[in-house]
């Protein structure tokens, strides 16, 4: 019980051609924009398969086997009929269970398309200059957002609603109608986080530096009139002239300890790149990111933050050898929470694979409610617990315990803005606190903005139990490797489906019961 209880502790949570075939935003924003439909030619990164090192240090892995099974949510639920759903369609009234205080569709075509090459008039956009012969230049999309294109309008606090928001509905009470809408409608979301949630992000720092020297990039931020540094440990590293791509990992990352993908990234020639968030934002408080701003944001908005300036700094030191155009982001626990809003925050995250990230993760606050309802106690962790915990949100946001309802958004929203890039969520069935059913459910919904978006094979949400906490089970190995060759190195592989399969109970997601808006084919 003590080895449990420290890891526990340690990671976090417990008790205490197409759009689809692009792997960076910059592909899918000229897909999308562009009059013709066309995009410009890119090199995708297709390094030999070699030895992973995996070998880093670890931050306090756990060692506890999985606390049970739970029982399903409600009777006489039907399973979403939209895309591949491997799980379940029995349904069982819910139970009690083991009662813890702890916390394909396959593409057809042989890889990932390169896009077609077109005439450079077609796809770049004339630079103003006030000499004629200045050649035009490409637009760059490559950017961490695009907020400052966008016109916020005004955010609610407060809704009546018990099923789950249109993440198409925009603040001006219209629908979005195209792929290109997504761009702004993204951003709207995100600006309701920011306000009621996470607190802001700072963007644009007036100067990001980056040196790298032994397997280390010292990052320093100017802002403002204040200075602050901090650095990240790189492994595998490519070269200037043969950059890799990089997977980034929450403290022990993907080498150890929470947030581990364990041995599912062998084989893969890819660098790694360890982030300890202390460095940047301490649960305890204090540190870089509040020396240079101080306004009241969650630990969890901090942690996005730093990992854009490691981008942004490892853009302008290629001498790190990394491909920055081909990242992937990782964490467990609390680790998995950060690693949602680094996806959901940065564009430039190729790949996102949250990990049992639970409440304020990748899962339902309005379903959690009602599973702790209907247990008559807080089974799943609740969202005052979860808004007081490690000092993740912003300290005004966990007066909506009690009335998930009147949310303007759920969980199911901050996925979505990870789309259309790639997703990959991993979850843990049989861990009560995390949210079994409604981390399901979440999963479920959120296909809804990839399937609009035509990037169905750009997402897979995949729950299985019989594990510990942060203990990747073999059954998800296959899916880390196919995402992480797919859309990391450009290898053909399958991806884009819902199993829930090997779960520890029965869930049946009803989509009426929650849903009741319709998805759109936007164009």
């Amino acid at each position: 019980m003590a080895v449990v209880a420290f890891g526990l502790w340690a990671c976090g949570d417990d008790n205490v051609s197409s759009a689809a075939q692009c792997t960076t935003q910059e592909c899918f924003e000229k897909y999308w924009s562009s009059s013709s439909g066309n995009v410009l030619e890119g090199e995708l990164s297709s390094s030999a398969v070699d030895g992973l090192d995996a070998s880093s240090s670890s931050n306090g892995s756990l060692e506890s086997s999985s606390q049970g099974d739970i029982g399903p949510i409600s009777a006489g639920n039907e399973s979403s009929s939209s895309g591949a759903v491997i799980g379940s369609s029995d349904s069982t009234p819910i139970s009690a269970g083991a009662e813890s205080s702890s916390s394909r569709s396959h593409r057809s075509s042989s890889s990932v398309v390169t896009p077609p090459k077109v005439s450079s008039s077609s796809a770049e956009k004339p630079v103003v200059s006030s000499s004629s012969e200045t050649a035009p230049q490409p637009a760059n999309d490559f950017v961490e957002d695009h907020r400052s294109e966008c016109q916020i309008g005004n955010i609610p606090s407060s809704v009546n609603n018990a099923k789950l928001p249109d993440p198409f509905m925009g603040l001006d009470g219209k629908r979005i109608s195209s792929k290109a809408d997504w761009k702004c409608r993204r951003e709207e979301i995100g600006a309701m986080y920011e306000k009621l949630m996470f607190g802001t992000k700072p963007r644009n720092p007036e100067k990001v530096e980056g040196s790298y020297s032994g397997g280390k990039l010292t990052i320093k931020v100017t802002d403002k009139g204040k200075s602050g540094s901090f650095s990240v440990k790189i492994s595998n590293a490519g070269t200037k002239d043969k950059p890799k791509p990089a997977m980034i990992g929450f403290g022990g990352g993907m080498m150890g300890g929470c947030g581990s993908l364990g041995n599912a990234t062998n084989g893969l020639d890819i660098a790694q790149i360890t982030f300890n968030p202390d460095d940047v934002a301490p649960e305890s408080g204090g540190g870089m990111f509040f020396q240079l701003y101080n306004q009241g944001q969650g630990t969890i908005i901090a942690w996005a933050w730093g990992v854009s300036r490691i981008i942004d700094a490892l853009e302008k030191t290629p001498e790190a050898g990394i491909d920055v155009k081909h990242l992937a982001m990782t964490g467990c626990s609390r680790w998995g929470k950060g690693t949602l809003a680094v996806g959901a925050f940065d564009e430039r995250i190729a790949l996102t694979i949250p990990q049992e990230s639970g409440s304020g993760g990748a899962s339902l606050w309005r379903v959690g409610a009602q599973v702790n309802k209907q247990k008559g106690k807080q089974f799943v962790q609740g969202l005052a617990s979860a808004g007081t915990e490690g000092k993740w949100m912003i300290s005004s946001f966990k007066s909506y315990d009690g009335r998930e309802n009147t949310l303007p958004f759920d969980q199911h929203m901050l996925v979505a803005m990870v789309a259309p890039r790639a997703l990959l969520i991993l979850d843990n069935a049989g861990q009560e606190w995390l949210g079994e059913v409604p981390s399901n459910y979440c999963g479920q919904a959120s296909k809804e903005v990839y399937d609009a978006l035509g990037a169905t094979e750009n997402y897979t949400y995949s729950q299985e139990g019989g594990h510990g906490h942060c203990q990747l089970p073999n059954g998800q190995f296959d899916e880390v490797k196919d995402f992480m060759n797919k859309f990391l190195l450009g290898k053909d592989a399958k991806t884009g489906k819902i199993d829930y399969s090997k779960n520890t109970q029965t869930i049946n997601f009803k989509k009426s019961e929650w849903i009741d808006w319709e998805t759109p084919n936007l164009k």
